[in-house]
């Protein structure tokens, strides 16, 4: 409970409507009662730049409260996601040697462009108190009043949708113990949006005992 105190302070203290929800979560019948305090934490993205956002932003709030972690970053050669040669028992192997107890992996599972109409709308200078106020009983006053009122036009909007999938495996079993879903709507930066998701991501792992408390 107080790690989940100390992370909720966090997020108050830094998060302002953020672009990230968990759209669903599984926690499995395996996962350790306890929790896990030592997480290997992969990324899975060409990209390497974004990859190492990513992972260094989830290690910096895991260390924050007092949860161990190691990236994949720190320990795999950045050519690895692009190659075959690290099989599933070498990538197990990394993981057992850094003392890690779980594996948590990062994907994302689809982009989404969409365009949505937001409507006009009437604005107007003031209120208008019965027919004959300020000459409203006359055209010249009407013409007068109204040309303040003005029809502000729809316009169409694109959106962009990021939805990412964060599962977490047991390393000693190797069983899928916790499956979540997100989406990011529109993010201002690759900065942000790594905030905001590993935010939301660990935010909702302490709420299921995903992490040790």
């Amino acid at each position: 409970m107080k790690k989940f105190m100390v992370f909720a302070a966090f997020l108050v203290i830094s998060a302002c409507s953020p672009s990230t929800r968990i759209t669903r979560s599984w926690v499995g019948p395996d996962k350790n009662n306890y929790g896990y305090n030592n997480l290997f934490v992969a990324v899975v993205l060409s990209d390497v730049a974004k990859r190492q956002e990513i992972e260094t932003d989830i290690q910096t709030k895991l260390s924050r409260i007092g949860i161990n972690s190691t990236t994949s970053n720190a320990t795999i050669r950045p050519s690895f996601w692009a190659s075959t040669d690290l099989d599933k028992n070498s990538m197990i192997e990394v993981v057992k040697q850094n003392q890690k107890d779980a594996i948590m992996t990062v994907s994302l599972i689809d982009v989404q462009n969409e365009q949505r109409y937001i409507p006009g709308h009437m604005m107007m200078a003031g209120p208008m108190i019965g027919p004959g106020a300020w000459g409203m009983n006359h055209f010249g006053g009407f013409w007068g009043w109204n040309h303040g009122m003005m029809m502000t036009p729809g316009h169409i909007v694109n959106d962009r949708k990021y939805f990412m999938e964060i599962n977490v495996y047991d390393t000693a079993s190797e069983l899928l113990v916790w499956s979540a879903q997100s989406k990011t709507l529109n993010p201002r930066s690759l900065e942000r949006f790594s905030s905001d998701f590993s935010q939301a991501v660990l935010e909702r792992m302490l709420v299921e005992g995903v992490l040790g408390r």
